[in-house]
């Protein structure tokens, strides 16, 4: 977020400095993210903004300026492309199918009219169509999602499912790396990096409005506008600007939340180039999605039966796989998937994820004028990365100018789809959100 939204703000000709406590760009939680572009979200704004970000994707090298990758570049062979000016690689866009598998009671009408209302290919597969597309999926209901040493999980499934197919979408194959092609981008632009620097304050001006941030070295860096996109770690950052403290910034905040994905073997015919798709399933709650070595990586949905882990440090966090979360998630999967091979023990990694109370990011102001934020992220954002930064430039041009975003909410302009994109539903101070309340967004 940070990396797009430099390079945006660059190309729009103001100077702008990079502040970053970390060691590398995107060694954060982006190097922890599974990548997923799909297009399953609640809202309007949700799937016009990833659907908007999956065209920029597919034309990676012409949304960095360095080009265009061809008509290769959306292939499922997950190869880096050597496309920067100085052939250096840029991340690719490997291209697989999403099958959302229904809970009960799950508005697929709803869901269907968002994405027909953006221009999402789609279709709709009964229990029938889904047995015959994806023989090594077991189509039956075992809704609602348990825990292993739940006395039910054994239960046979009673019923059977149906499924919403999406196609366009995939997954990105390094996304540290399509970071650092994006800070790449903003440098030869002009931008300025320093890595291994932590704020500490940010302070005001005498009028009130933010004047820069002081680093840990004691020296400061003055600006009129500064932009907070330190993921789970912006949350402190917002407590060092005394932001979200009262009823000015709204009910919405945020808070890191520890998270946990792994690597299994893909059976035959699940494997990315076997018949394989990316499957989100809230009738078992896991997500799963191919990748190249014949893996897959399975992640969780947040059902109710599992514990939210929220920390106060994401420096403190583990980033070792639990067996506990291995169970939950990849025995789930195993129940979906008859023929996936269980490994013994837990591979994978452990992240943090930014999450707000109905999992939508916050892309606004706040009440320190000239301090915006691109938070929340809530471990469905990555997709919409090249968007981003664009919203915030949007944002901070308005507002800037002396526009009222909180009375009359800026819009932004999604050309490769043709589509207007209302910033008010990513603002501090919305209520109601009505959302799945949980990774999917």
């Amino acid at each position: 977020m940070g990396a797009s939204i430099a390079l945006e703000l660059q190309r729009a000709g103001r100077s702008v400095v990079v502040v970053d406590r970390g060691d590398a760009v995107g060694a954060g939680s982006t190097s922890s993210s599974s990548a997923v572009v799909r297009f399953n979200y609640s809202t309007l704004a949700g799937v016009s903004a990833a659907w908007e970000s999956a065209h920029r994707w597919a034309d990676w090298a012409g949304h960095l300026g360095v080009g265009h990758l061809g008509p290769g570049s959306g292939d499922t062979t997950g190869a880096t492309t050597h496309g920067g000016p100085d052939g250096e690689p840029l991340a690719r866009f490997v291209r697989c199918p999403m099958l959302f598998l229904e809970p009960p009671g799950f508005p697929r009408v709803d869901a269907t009219r968002l994405l027909s209302t953006v221009g999402v290919p789609h279709e709709v597969l009964d229990e029938d169509e889904l047995a015959r597309r994806f023989p090594a999926l077991d189509t039956g209901r075992f809704h609602p999602p348990r825990r292993p040493d739940d006395p039910a999980f054994g239960d046979a499934p009673s019923g059977r499912i149906d499924a919403v197919l999406t196609t366009g979408g995939g997954f990105i194959d390094d996304p540290r790396l399509a970071a650092v092609n994006l800070m790449d981008a903003a440098r030869r632009h002009g931008a300025e990096l320093r890595l291994r620097t932590e704020v500490v304050e940010v302070p005001r001006t005498a009028a009130g409005r933010v004047a820069g941030v002081v680093l840990a070295d004691g020296s400061r860096i003055d600006a009129p506008v500064v932009v907070n996109a330190a993921g789970p770690w912006s949350a402190g950052l917002n407590r060092l600007a005394g932001v979200f403290t009262g009823p000015e910034d709204g009910p919405v905040a945020n808070r890191p939340m520890r998270q946990e994905v792994h690597v299994v073997p893909a059976p035959d015919g699940f494997g990315l180039d076997d018949g394989g798709a990316m499957v989100a399933d809230l009738d078992l709650g896991y997500y799963t999605r191919p990748q190249a070595g014949g893996t897959l990586l399975v992640g969780g949905v947040e059902p109710d039966c599992d514990p939210l882990e929220w920390v106060e440090d994401p420096d403190g966090v583990s980033t070792t796989p639990t067996v506990a979360c291995f169970e939950a998630q990849v025995w789930r999967l195993a129940r979906r998937v008859p023929d996936l091979a269980v490994p013994l023990r837990p591979a994978g990694l452990a992240g943090v994820y930014d999450v707000t109370p109905d999992w939508v990011p916050i892309y606004d102001r706040t009440s320190l004028d000239g301090f915006y934020v691109a938070i929340g992220t809530s471990g469905n954002q990555f997709k919409n990365a090249p968007l981003v930064g664009q919203v915030v430039r949007d944002l901070v041009d308005a507002c800037e100018a002396g526009h009222d975003h909180d009375a009359e909410p800026v819009t932004t302009w999604c050309d490769r789809i043709g589509q207007s994109l209302d910033l008010g539903a990513f603002s501090r101070l919305r209520s109601g959100s009505a959302t799945t309340g949980t990774v999917l967004g």
